[in-house]
């Protein structure tokens, strides 16, 4: 029989079994049989609370914020709140073999796909989401010949097992032999050496892309500036689209395919390096991510660990934030007219008061200071979040209208205006639609579709 202390929860069931028939003979007494239970017991509780214990540390570590997440410190979740204001990941990649390339910071990777379902894009005035990217297969032939094929149909090309990637997120992938099933798509496809034969249905896929991207338009500069506008044709050719993302380097998670940007190869093994012309594409195993938080009394912590810090799914209505913008609350009886507009410079989470500096607007869409801006600590309750100029991180906006100067474009302090000149040509309207990357040095700060980042 099974002595004192065996753990296992096979074993405590064939005990359990065993000492409820009728052939057991009894070489134990009821004490002896009873501590063979409560050990196995005791070991099976043992072994379960160690390995909650695991799960509860590994998504401790793994847990993930973006920017512009609210969090709170896991010692004083009372305490006062903090905003992601930036996210430093580096990741752990694994090649098609099984060799892992250690801590890679995240802004090397580069995407498989330069399009993908979901992705925000602008051409020209308009700015749009895709709902499909189909892919452009570059197939290795034998004797050297390749094609260059648009597929539509994931049935035209049928992948060959075994497969090197038994999960893969995409239908194909470089290195994955294939064969072709309707010959028409070789037969049409765009030969980059060689020419088509009947005999050529199997090879090697070497490279995919994105050959043509379907997209939903959503709206346009023009549209709301008051002009009209139709839309373009949603079937494009993704060389004619702008993809319209912020922080994309914060973005990774585990099982995540990606591309090494150029000179990081030295670090793979020499066997990878061999197979370079075939397999560039490698695998996130691991992420680890610290964070900068900017605190509601106006201080700043760089670099903070994840298990330090508890997301807040829903911030009350008068927990406010350094930069933002905010409105005076005022009586029903009193004139809106009489409203000030504020900009928060801190605030006391503990007292629930908030130290604002009172501007005055200009117009109805621009605001600037006044010629003596003040500042004054007031109770967050006679505060209000301003509907107009209330931003969060990573939304889409579009310039109004009235920053549109008619002079060149320029850059001065931090802030731009746009020629109407350069809006007669498509590229000029990427200036004209960005991402609010947050609040900064009292303004809103975005990076518009150029890439140029202002306030």
């Amino acid at each position: 029989m099974t002595k004192c202390g065996v753990a296992g929860l096979g074993e405590m069931d064939l005990f359990v079994i065993d000492s409820d028939s009728e052939s057991y003979s009894g070489t134990s007494d009821s004490e002896d049989q009873e501590c063979e239970f409560t050990d196995h017991a005791q070991s099976i509780l043992s072994s379960l609370d160690e390995s909650i214990g695991k799960i509860d540390d590994f998504l401790t570590f793994e847990r993930g914020f973006l920017h512009g997440d609210i969090v709170c410190p896991v010692s004083d979740p009372s305490g006062q709140l903090g905003r992601v204001v930036g996210v430093e990941m580096f990741v752990d990649l694994e090649t098609y073999s099984g060799d892992i390339i250690e801590d890679v910071n995240s802004k090397q990777l580069s995407r498989v796909r330069s399009f993908v379902s979901g992705d925000c894009v602008v051409m020209g005035p308009w700015m749009g989401r895709v709902i499909r990217a189909f892919d452009l297969v570059t197939v290795v032939f034998s004797d050297g010949a390749k094609c260059e094929m648009l597929l539509r149909d994931s049935e035209v090309l049928k992948p060959i097992p075994p497969f090197i990637f038994e999960d893969a997120p995409y239908f194909y992938y470089p290195s994955q032999r294939v064969r072709i099933v309707h010959p028409s798509v070789s037969k049409s496809g765009t030969w980059l050496s060689g020419s088509w034969r009947a005999s050529r249905d199997e090879g090697v896929v070497s490279h995919v892309d994105v050959g043509l991207v379907h997209v939903n338009w959503i709206t346009s500069v023009a549209n709301v500036w008051g002009d009209r506008s139709s839309s373009p044709p949603n079937f494009q050719d993704p060389k004619n689209l702008t993809l319209l993302s912020c922080f994309p380097y914060a973005n990774w998670q585990l099982g995540d395919w990606c591309t090494l940007s150029a000179g990081h190869d030295g670090s793979l093994p020499s066997e990878d390096r061999k197979c370079s012309r075939y397999s560039q594409t490698y695998v996130v195993a691991k992420t680890k991510s610290t964070f900068d938080v900017l605190w509601q009394n106006g201080s700043i912590s760089l670099g903070l660990e994840p298990y330090i810090l508890a997301p807040v799914s829903t911030p009350g209505d008068h927990d406010f934030w350094p930069g933002q913008f905010v409105l005076e609350k005022l009586a029903v009886e009193e004139a809106a007219e009489r409203q000030r507009i504020g900009i928060v410079r801190n605030v006391d989470a503990l007292e629930r008061t908030v130290n604002v500096k009172w501007i005055v607007p200009v117009d109805d869409d621009i605001v600037r200071y006044g010629s003596d801006p003040t500042e004054e600590t007031v109770s967050a309750y006679e505060l209000v979040e301003h509907p107009d100029f209330s931003f969060c991180t990573g939304e889409v906006v579009i310039r109004s209208a009235l920053n549109i100067d008619k002079s060149e474009a320029d850059l001065t302090n931090g802030t731009m205006t746009v020629s109407r000149k350069s809006l007669d040509t498509s590229s000029g309207f990427l200036s004209c639609i960005g991402n609010v990357l947050g609040y900064k040095d009292d303004g809103i700060e975005v990076q518009w579709a150029s890439g140029v980042i202002s306030k």
